[in-house]
């Protein structure tokens, strides 16, 4: 039998001993109309169910009961974490436990039903290097994935400027020799090593997700672009 790993986590004596695969994401359409034309307005995409049957397996009933809430510390977290299965180790879906647990004693072994809702699901991690002249590079997976750009200042500037597709932005500020900058999609956060300097930057930006495809990237400074591939 398989197993998993949740949330960077294997447990030796849980096994998997039926799950759910959905292909893809439920897609909802919103489509408006007018004067017998329509259009696509937005289509958004629902977490997707994942039911999971696990096994656990003790020397005894007393063995048994404490593994249960092992598990159940495992399994049991305040957001979402990836999960692994190990017939797929090449994609990980970004999930949280969902609703209770049907389990089912039988002396030694015990038999857990439960389910996950994943939220996405991600490939590879990927990192580009970009440089101050304009390249193309292939974007890989299948839907828009929010993106890092790390840089490392080998000059002092005052200024530092990213493209890559749409997304482009400006950071005015006196950067020196040493400085270790990260700018992140998710949360628009901009960091100087760990001290967060959004309020100290002058910035003009257009922030977007990164779609797959090719891309012209280039930056005023040698930087590194990373993303999580995102699968439907």
């Amino acid at each position: 039998m398989n197993s998993m790993t949740f949330n960077g986590v294997r447990k030796p004596f849980v096994k998997v001993v039926e799950r759910g695969r959905p292909y893809w994401a439920p897609r909802n359409n919103e489509i408006v109309s007018n004067r017998g034309r329509h259009r696509v307005r937005k289509v958004d995409t629902e977490p997707v169910p994942i039911p999971v049957t696990l096994r656990i397996e003790a020397d005894s009933k007393e063995d048994l009961l404490n593994k249960a809430e092992e598990v159940a510390e495992w399994l049991n977290t305040d957001k979402e974490a990836p999960l692994v299965f190990d017939d797929r180790p090449n994609r990980s879906h970004w999930a949280i436990l969902n609703g209770a647990v049907d389990e089912e004693e039988i002396v030694s072994f015990s038999t857990a039903s439960l389910e996950f809702i994943s939220l996405y699901k991600t490939g590879a991690t990927k990192s580009i290097n970009i440089t101050t002249t304009s390249q193309q590079h292939q974007i890989t997976g299948q839907v828009e994935t929010p993106w890092t750009v790390e840089v490392n200042f080998t000059s002092n500037t005052n200024r530092f400027e990213f493209w890559a597709g749409d997304i482009y932005f400006q950071l005015n500020y006196s950067f020196v020799a040493g400085d270790r900058l990260t700018v992140e999609y998710t949360g628009r956060k901009v960091l100087l090593r760990t001290r967060d300097i959004r309020t100290a930057v002058s910035m003009s930006s257009n922030f977007e997700e990164l779609k797959p495809g090719t891309v012209s990237v280039r930056a005023s400074h040698p930087a590194t672009l990373k993303y999580d591939e995102r699968y439907y």
